[in-house]
């Protein structure tokens, strides 16, 4: 597994100067422009409400989608889910769902939204083997879904994201990219050397600070670069792992406002008027499960545990720019990264982002298990469209490249933070390899075979 959330922190001790100074990137973004969609509509597609431009380049927050945006959506919606109005325990038949991407595509149609939405599934609990029927079923919580103001789709009840089915396919069909020598899925932000040296030089002549100081330190530093590895940068997957990452880098440096339960890192600064050492704390996210249930017969496997949990280490650059080792530990830092994974599922309520990568994470855990236990193999199935690329190609969107420096600071005592932290690594393969028998969660296997003959996804009663 390579490294990841190469990101850059930096600190500069100015005497007589009152602030803490956090430079970091632009955060989230929407999906337009897109390159090509195919059988996909082009609507549906928003992660937080930034664009991204044909450079690849972050553009300023879009709150909202248009009225007309937002009225063609609602049409395109309206009518087409009047079937998964009860909410509940939804099961979805991958042989069933391939055959619906398959008489779409041989019917020259844009694959029916109830597709596109994966049944309005919300989270991927369960696999279950049915070997009399040569299938594979997912199973979760799942209920109709609507257009939110920003053009997320969401359940039409409890307003959380719904999985999308571009994300499946691509957990399906790279799951193996984090085994062995792979790079593994991860994202991380590099500063170029240049900018940071030139930061260093800045902060060598000053000895006052001012709002026309935090926009010069923009401006010297300039764009910073994004990576992504094991997964199509052009994807939404991609550009989700992306806007959750900076979304916690918003909230950790207090470029937007933090939730009560969830101070940002320099409120927590201002509160005890910490003096700050010569070091920055960089945050990431990883996967965060339990052992994985497994039923007696093996049959059924369960995901446990809330998915995700965020982590800290520091690391400095050289006055040449360059990245150093990691030195001691910042006890403030690993408060913030427990109090993010401690409120993590009151924080995806509020943030639907986290919650959107924990079903990325999800998908990539069930991917594993289904690539790990040869499930297809085994029972036989032949899952084109859901594995290769040349039945149903996912969706391309403008790819993240880039993201301009952007400035926020407090008033302390007597040091100056500069700091710009954060990544994500999906380690999928890591969970799926842990397991624990429990008998309890055969049962599925009984509500598994409730599946009418012409219907791919089904209610459990």
């Amino acid at each position: 597994m390579s490294s990841f959330g190469k990101t850059f922190n930096i600190f500069a001790s100015l005497r007589k100067l009152t602030l803490a100074l956090v430079v970091v990137s632009a955060v989230s973004l929407v999906m337009t422009s897109v390159a090509s969609a195919q059988n996909f509509n082009a609507f549906g597609s928003v992660v937080g409400g930034v664009e991204i431009n044909t450079k690849g380049v972050l553009d300023v927050e879009r709150e909202a989608l248009s009225n007309n945006d937002r009225q063609k959506l609602a049409d395109k919606l309206n009518g087409t889910v009047a079937d998964l109005k009860q909410a509940g325990l939804r099961m979805i038949s991958l042989k069933g769902l391939e055959a619906a991407m398959a008489e779409a595509v041989q019917n020259g149609t844009e694959l029916p939204l109830e597709v596109q939405y994966m049944a309005g599934l919300q989270r991927i609990e369960y696999i279950i083997q049915s070997p009399e029927t040569n299938d594979i079923i997912l199973a979760g919580p799942g209920e109709a879904f609507k257009a939110d103001e920003q053009g997320n789709i969401v359940g039409a009840q409890s307003g959380m994201p719904v999985i999308h089915l571009q994300d499946f396919l691509v957990a399906m069909r790279y799951a193996n990219n984090v085994r062995g020598d792979y790079e593994g899925i991860t994202v991380s932000i590099d500063p170029r050397e240049q900018g940071v040296a030139n930061l260093q030089k800045m902060f060598s002549n000053l000895n006052t600070f001012n709002a026309q100081h935090a926009r010069q330190a923009e401006e010297v530093m300039g764009p910073q670069d994004i990576s992504l590895t094991g997964i199509p940068k052009d994807s939404r997957y991609a550009r989700t792992l992306v806007s959750a990452d900076f979304k916690m880098k918003r909230l950790s440096m207090g470029l937007e406002k933090s939730p009560s339960y969830l101070p940002s890192l320099l409120q927590m600064a201002q509160a005890k008027d910490t003096r700050f050492r010569k070091m920055a704390p960089r945050f990431w996210m990883e996967c965060d499960y339990q052992p994985v249930a497994v039923s007696d017969d093996g049959n059924v496997w369960k995901l446990r545990g809330q998915g995700v949990k965020t982590l800290t280490d520091e690391q400095y650059f050289d006055q040449d720019g360059k990245k150093k080792a990691k030195r001691t530990e910042n006890k403030m830092a690993q408060q913030w990264a427990a109090g993010m994974t401690d409120n993590f599922e009151k924080l995806s309520q509020d943030e639907p982002v986290f919650r959107e990568l924990r079903n990325l994470m999800d998908m990539s855990v069930v991917s594993a298990i289904i690539r790990q236990d040869n499930l297809v193999e085994k029972l036989n199935m032949d899952l084109p469209g859901i594995l290769g690329h040349e039945m149903v190609s996912t969706p391309s969107w403008n790819i993240p490249q880039q993201v301009p420096t952007q400035c926020s600071f407090v008033k302390l005592s007597k040091s100056w933070l500069v700091t710009a932290s954060g990544g994500v690594d999906v380690d999928s393969f890591a969970v799926a390899e842990k397991t624990e028998k429990v008998p309890s969660i055969g049962k599925m296997v009984a509500l598994a075979s409730q599946r009418s003959a012409d219907n791919w996804w089904w209610n459990a009663n």
